[in-house]
């Protein structure tokens, strides 16, 4: 005949299931409250990614229309992050086409500076964003190949 288990060892086997419970339980909440911080940082660099994308083709648009006046050349804060939208406009010799660049950069809020132990290079090592957009502009006057029938 068997001899039934003391009382205590049951209670002392049903405290360690509950330990090991508890210890999956957190390991399982830790790992889906780091998914959702990743997935709201990714949120918020799309945000800004696509605000810049925005400010670059209004300011590209404004050049390529060739008006005056354009207000590009100063910083601009949107929803707490500032945007600095520069532009450059370079004759090719030889050509009757002007290149334009605009770039917009912005500072990566939350994100850890990269290149901690070394000189940082890029924007993006920095902790800043960066979008730049290319274009060219012809500069003959649209009248010129306007032909009569």
């Amino acid at each position: 005949m068997s001899t039934p288990k003391p009382r205590n060892a049951q209670q002392g086997l049903a405290l360690l299931e509950a330990l090991v419970a508890s210890a999956v339980l957190g390991i399982g909440l830790a790992g889906a409250t780091r998914l959702t911080l990743h997935a709201l940082q990714t949120a918020s660099d799309t945000r800004q990614h696509s605000l810049a994308t925005t400010l670059a083709a209004q300011a590209m648009d404004c050049l390529q229309s060739g008006r005056h006046g354009c207000a590009i050349t100063h910083p601009i804060t949107v929803q707490g992050t500032p945007y600095t939208i520069t532009h450059q406009l370079r004759e090719r010799p030889g050509l009757a086409l002007m290149d334009v660049t605009v770039q917009v950069q912005w500072p990566l809020k939350g994100r850890a500076h990269v290149g901690t132990s070394r000189q940082a290079n890029s924007p993006a090592e920095q902790g800043n964003g960066l979008m730049v957009l290319h274009s060219s502009i012809d500069q003959v006057p649209a009248w010129l190949s306007v032909s009569s029938p």
